[in-house]
């Protein structure tokens, strides 16, 4: 983890009462941060997954996920865009706080909706949003109610982090900050299959099992060809991105 950026969340931790911690429902596990988890453990803090753009995935596999979850932390789901789920969140944030009033730390990746959350709670729009990554350049105090004040804090990314794949389904980076759209184009065609097959299909017009043949069959189908009629795959590995990243192909 960056150096900078690791100082500044243990303080965070330290100052706060309980945490929320904002994964995206789409990709729970891959939005979520393990040594901040456990930094927040050792410090007998409460911590709270929240899986905020609830709206986009199917109510099944948000039951099944939070199920999971609640087996290390207590679980919201609920969607910032819509207010949804807003009520429950506050009812275990004061659940978690207990008599006292107090401080609640929010972190997260870039993008997984956390400023958006704390203008939810706060019912006004008091913490800038964005999408572009590290938007937040410190924390911010934001008083909710008389008892509950959220400490904001930067987009985390661990230092180590060298997953292109990861970053880009976070919305990290996009198609042209990344070194091996190929690859990248691929993993997400495997996510797909893995997570949601049918809508490869829809989008575009390929069927299949094989990630690999089906990466080779956009490419043609987009024409996107090198000399001797051979794929182009990094451009596909591009399109595909900007497709996801879009909102044109969906989990």
């Amino acid at each position: 983890m960056r150096k900078g950026f690791s100082a500044r969340v243990l303080m965070v931790i330290d100052q706060s009462d309980a945490l929320l911690e904002i994964l995206d429902a789409r990709f729970a596990e891959e939005t979520r941060n393990h040594y901040i988890e456990k930094k927040i453990l050792e410090k007998n803090k409460k911590l709270i997954f929240v899986l905020n753009k609830a709206d986009l995935v199917e109510k099944n596999r948000l039951i099944k996920k939070k199920k999971e979850l609640m087996q290390e932390a207590r679980t919201v789901f609920l969607s910032a865009k819509n207010r949804k789920g807003i009520h429950l969140l506050k009812k275990e944030i004061n659940i978690a706080l207990g008599e006292k009033d107090g401080k609640v730390g929010v972190i997260g990746y870039p993008n997984t909706g956390k400023s958006s959350i704390i203008n939810a709670l706060k019912r006004r729009k008091v913490a800038r949003t964005s999408i572009k990554a590290g938007f937040t350049r410190g924390e911010m105090l934001v008083k909710v109610s008389d008892k509950i004040r959220l400490i904001d804090t930067p987009g985390i990314i661990p230092f180590e982090e060298r997953d292109e794949f990861k970053l880009v389904l976070t919305l990290s980076k996009n198609e042209n900050q990344i070194s091996e759209a190929d690859f990248v184009g691929f993993k997400l065609i495997e996510f797909f299959l893995k997570e949601n097959p049918n809508e490869i299909e829809r989008f575009y017009g390929v069927k299949g099992t094989d990630a690999k043949k089906i990466f080779e069959e956009i490419a043609l189908k987009k024409k996107y060809l090198l000399k001797g009629n051979e794929p182009d795959l990094n451009r596909t590995g591009m399109q595909i991105i900007r497709d996801y990243q879009t909102g044109k192909i969906r989990i």
